[in-house]
């Protein structure tokens, strides 16, 4: 092992192939950055309305909890599905939405001792109501960033 040495460049065309190859690297780099982009973006359209729909569900869940005889279990549950879509949107988004949507999964969460993701049951209803607020910002956001590229496609 001692004994390696790197490659001597004798001619140009050796350089050329060692540069050649960077160049090859570099492309295919780049191609399945914009593949997993676009695969992303299509696949946001099909996702949005199930987040207009936990949006719904989040807010009458939370109407019912007002309610006299109001627990707060049917908003944990909304809660608990809309933190499961929103880990599986986490890596479609650009990085705009993403700061927002993990703004979102770190009020859900509640992590404690910045380590420990806390129950979703220790939400209050106070929070629950800023996470509904939030939640509709970021879908708003979601929307306008999909429509825009489809746009771009035109």
């Amino acid at each position: 092992m001692a004994g390696w040495t790197l490659p001597e460049f004798s001619s140009v065309a050796d350089a050329l192939s060692v540069v050649g190859f960077a160049v090859t690297c570099w492309v295919a780099w780049q191609a399945k950055n914009i593949r997993r982009y676009f695969f992303n973006r299509v696949r946001i359209g099909e996702i949005l309305p199930e987040l207009t729909k936990e949006a719904d569900e989040l807010l009458l869940a939370l109407k019912a909890w007002e309610s006299t005889n109001g627990t707060g279990r049917e908003t944990y549950i909304v809660l608990a599905r809309l933190k499961g879509r929103l880990l599986n949107l986490k890596h479609k988004v650009v990085a705009d939405e993403k700061k927002t949507l993990v703004s979102l999964l770190a009020k859900i969460e509640k992590k404690k001792f910045y380590v420990v993701a806390g129950k979703i049951t220790d939400i209050t209803q106070d929070d629950a109501w800023e996470i509904a607020t939030d939640y509709a910002g970021m879908i708003s956001q979601v929307a306008g960033g999909h429509k825009d590229s489809s746009w771009r496609q035109q």
